[in-house]
């Protein structure tokens, strides 16, 4: 967080300073170009902010200004011809998305095509109507991406350091504990992964998620676009904004009906506040951009806990940078939360209706993906050796240290980014736990219910069964288990004892089983 700030900051100061240097209030690098840079720096620093290969990195560098120059052409078109700039900034946008069908790779460059786009249609000045040139687009998307892998490289570094000092902590004589097997960190666990497991639909051949979510967006801001034309002229960017919010992160039905709500919170909060603040800072007031960069620190910090803070900030932020622009009042925040509200409407129906995908689906899959890493990581946890490789020839019995650390960083780190793809649909599923729970419990309440468990099963006396996300949950918590596997047989440089090595055998056939139960029920499912 304080590094992205750090980079967000830095942009900043750069292009006010690039200003000054080529001309002051004359210059071709306008105050929009300069909010242009800090929307591009903060939505960088945002998307870079796992580590990344070095390829990631290199279309970090290019990807940004090459689109920054052909986002301008279209907002460019966009003015002599409104219906064919919008048409080609919904195909750039979808298109972007349908990109993701092609790996991490494609799924990053997809992400990066879209900051110029997004830029663009949040600063609230267009860059064109001060004559920004081409040059200067291409300078200032630069910067934005300088300084923003610089802070990506200062806190690889950091969190290198604060690992290196974490193993040294870390006692090297103990013995590696496997973790527990899914479904054993308490009663619900298993009943929950087996309802995960019954639960899948009759399988067709249907178009690749990929593309199913580039189409519901293509709807979604094709509509926006429309009904914007027609009942918010002067700011309808507000409802295509929120349109792509809600839906570009598609995660399945639940997470867009989640973000929809989110996002709806966010913004009566974030325009409340704004509203508050614009009503004692007059135009241009540069008190007005320390609130701005106060309002994005927040929001960055508290993102993690719940997206409706990031949009309340961010709708703050860009309410204030109206105001600076000399745009305020009852009737714009009024306009605001109308464009937002209705956007989030036009994302949840696209992604209800087009072509949708299930969040059941998208379990599934991340689930599967979990588990795959979990066996191939335990594989080198109890053998020294990636799963499939050969025995090295030779009179040694184990394997070289090496080779074990090699295997064991990468397994590690699969299984890492696996888990890091579940918990982005943790909080749907959280969420549908919580509100199934409260129905149960209302239900049970009208119907005269006693609290006791005497008769009947817990269902009928305001307890429902075990969720999804018990399952979820419990895969989530086998982190802990897995850094202190892989610390301790880092140290060791050898596969763990017999008795430790037996208790990962066991753990990898729990999950091997099922595995297997998951394609039964499946093929089940697809035979009715």
């Amino acid at each position: 967080m304080a590094t992205t700030m750090g980079a967000v900051l830095a942009t900043f100061g750069s292009a006010m300073a690039l200003r000054a240097l080529t001309g002051g209030a004359d210059s071709s690098v306008s105050g929009g170009a300069v909010v242009l840079a800090v929307v591009l720096a903060l939505t960088l620093g945002r998307v870079g902010r796992r580590g990344q290969p070095r390829h990631g990195r290199l279309l970090a560098v290019v990807v940004p200004p090459t689109v920054a120059l052909v986002a301008s052409e279209v907002a460019t078109l966009s003015i002599r011809h409104r219906a064919l700039g919008e048409v080609l900034f919904t195909v750039a946008l979808s298109g972007a998305v349908w990109l993701r069908r092609f790996g991490p790779a494609g799924t990053r460059a997809g992400t990066l095509m879209t900051l110029p786009f997004l830029a663009l249609i949040i600063t609230p000045v267009p860059p064109h109507t001060h004559g920004i040139s081409r040059l200067t687009l291409v300078v200032i998307a630069l910067i934005a991406t300088g300084w923003t892998l610089l802070a990506g490289l200062l806190a690889r570094l950091l969190e290198a350091r604060h690992t290196a000092a974490s193993d040294a902590a870390a006692a090297p004589d103990t013995a590696p504990a496997a973790p527990a097997a899914p479904g054993a960190t308490g009663a619900a666990a298993g009943p929950a992964q087996a309802r995960m497991v019954g639960a899948s639909r009759p399988g067709r051949r249907r178009l690749p998620a990929s593309t199913r979510m580039a189409v519901q967006l293509a709807v979604a801001l094709g509509t926006a676009f429309v009904l914007g034309a027609r009942l918010f002229p002067e700011h309808r960017t507000w409802l295509v904004l929120t349109a792509y919010i809600v839906n570009s992160g598609n995660r399945g039905r639940g997470d867009v009906a989640l973000r929809s709500g989110q996002r709806l919170v966010g913004a009566a909060l974030g325009t409340a506040a704004a509203g508050v603040l614009a009503g004692h800072l007059p135009v241009h007031n540069p008190w007005s951009i320390v609130a701005i960069f106060v309002l994005l620190t927040v929001g960055v910090w508290l993102r993690a806990a719940s997206y409706a803070w990031w949009a309340a900030c961010v709708t703050g932020v860009l309410a204030l940078l109206y105001g600076y622009y000399g745009q305020s009042g009852t009737g714009i925040l009024r306009e605001r939360l109308l464009a937002v509200g209705l956007g989030a409407v036009i994302g949840l129906a696209a992604a209800w209706f087009v072509l949708p995908v299930r969040t059941g689906d998208v379990l599934r899959r991340r689930v599967a993906d979990v588990l795959a890493a979990l066996t191939d990581y335990l594989v080198v946890a109890q053998t020294g050796r990636r799963r499939g490789s050969p025995r090295p020839p030779g009179p040694r019995r184990g394997p070289d240290p090496a080779d074990l650390r090699a295997a064991l960083t990468e397994a590690h780190a699969q299984v890492e980014s696996s888990l890091d793809r579940l918990a982005e649909i943790a909080p749907t599923l959280r969420a549908h736990r919580a509100l199934d729970r409260t129905r149960a419990r209302t239900l049970a309440r009208l119907r005269g219910h006693p609290r006791s468990h005497e008769h009947g099963s817990s269902r009928e006396h305001g307890h429902p069964g075990p969720h999804r996300y018990d399952g979820v949950e419990a895969l989530l918590a086998t982190r802990g288990a897995l850094r202190a596997m892989t610390r301790a047989l880092d140290a060791r440089g050898a596969p763990p004892a017999r008795a430790h090595g037996e208790q990962i055998a066991r753990v990898r056939t729990t999950i091997v089983e099922f595995r297997r139960a998951m394609g039964r029920a499946s093929a089940a499912a697809r035979a009715r």
